[in-house]
């Protein structure tokens, strides 16, 4: 099983980022494949209206190669931090280069980080809706952070939340039981 994370943090050090691979190690640990797809490193360029029914026909070929990976992936975690009450403008664009449907019968589960506790969710509730417009499954099950969770360890953060890592264990397991589910079950097949 392939599952991509996409991290919409460009920040240089990002709680989300952090929260990200540790949610990756233990989807590694689970067995499963991952591919890491930071917008930092490999920002995207803005989506053009004249490839939205192909993509693939894009002249970037970092777009292309983000595309190809987001359709050989069984299942995602999408991470963004709070941007003005809802998710990043680089990972609302990175989703604009897919096919409408590029999430179609996949799991898709969504993190998110804000300074405050009271507005951690917001990004994850706004991707909720767009996961649905592109025939994906939200998990059930989201997670939120603060930046109270975290240690400040100079060059980067580090996630400390008790309650937070046991919760990305379950959200893991959550997103593993759905792929199988939706797998042994395609019902893009049914009459």
């Amino acid at each position: 099983m392939k599952i991509m994370l996409v991290c919409g943090s460009i920040a240089n050090k990002s709680h989300t980022r952090i929260l990200l691979r540790h949610i990756e190690k233990l989807l590694q640990k689970k067995g499963m494949e991952t591919i890491f797809w930071d917008l930092r490193e490999k920002p995207l360029s803005i989506a053009l209206p004249e490839f939205h029914k192909n993509p693939l026909l894009t002249p970037n070929q970092l777009v292309k190669n983000f595309v190809t990976l987001v359709t050989n992936s069984d299942g995602f975690v999408l991470g963004s931090p709070l941007y003005h009450g809802s998710y990043s403008g680089v990972l609302k664009n990175a989703l604009d280069n897919l096919y409408y449907d590029a999430l179609r019968n996949k799991p898709v589960a969504l993190v998110s980080n804000s300074s405050s506790i009271r507005n951690c969710a917001h990004p994850c509730e706004h991707l909720r809706l767009v996961v649905r417009a592109m025939y994906g499954y939200a998990l059930q099950s989201q997670i939120g952070t603060a930046n109270d969770d975290y240690a400040d360890r100079g060059t980067e953060y580090e996630l400390v939340n008790a309650e937070i890592k046991e919760r990305c264990l379950r959200l893991v397991e959550e997103l593993i039981q759905l792929n199988i589910a939706l797998k042994s079950h395609d019902i893009s097949k049914e009459d």
